[in-house]
């Protein structure tokens, strides 16, 4: 869209010499990447970065639905509380947005109850050893560090339908 300037530029760059180009935040690059290893579906992912933390629903590798917060105002009994939520279609925009977050947004609901495996990434997913639920911390390849990097390359693989190796 217009209004990612920076991430517009980079593409239009980009465009000048190549063809085939994807640019991507690192919050939903990740939640792609963590999912690489899981087998169970539908499955919550939460993205804990530096500045922002993401949740989403993944079923059948489409994202139904996500919230985005400021990091540094969430912990394990905060998060508990929004994925339950947000799973079960009763966490909306102006919740997130009026307690300091970015926003929400569903497109479907799956009931907290049916969802089959809750994966945790970014550089403080340490906030949520402490959750009330089982959650799995990703290493999609065996490698935590480039869960974003195998995000990515799975969104470009598919946007241009590549086979890769």
């Amino acid at each position: 869209p217009s209004s990612l300037t920076r991430m517009r530029s980079v593409m239009e760059t980009l465009k000048n010499d190549h063809n085939n180009v994807l640019v991507m935040d690192t919050g939903p690059a990740a939640i792609c990447g963590a999912i690489l290893d899981v087998l169970a579906d539908p499955v919550l992912v939460i993205n804990i970065g530096n500045g922002h933390t993401i949740g989403a629903v993944v079923s059948e590798n489409r994202m139904l639905a996500i919230f985005e917060h400021h990091t540094r105002q969430m912990d394990a009994q905060k998060l508990d509380n929004y994925i339950v939520r947000l799973c079960d279609g009763n966490l909306n925009f102006d919740d997130v947005f009026n307690d300091g977050g970015h926003g929400c947004h569903i497109q479907e609901t799956v009931v907290f109850g049916n969802i089959r495996s809750i994966i945790v990434t970014g550089p403080k997913r340490q906030i949520m050893e402490n959750s009330a639920f089982d959650v799995e911390f990703a290493a999609p390849f065996g490698d935590m560090m480039l869960t974003g990097c195998f995000g990515l390359i799975e969104m470009f693989k598919r946007k241009f339908e590549l086979m890769l190796d």
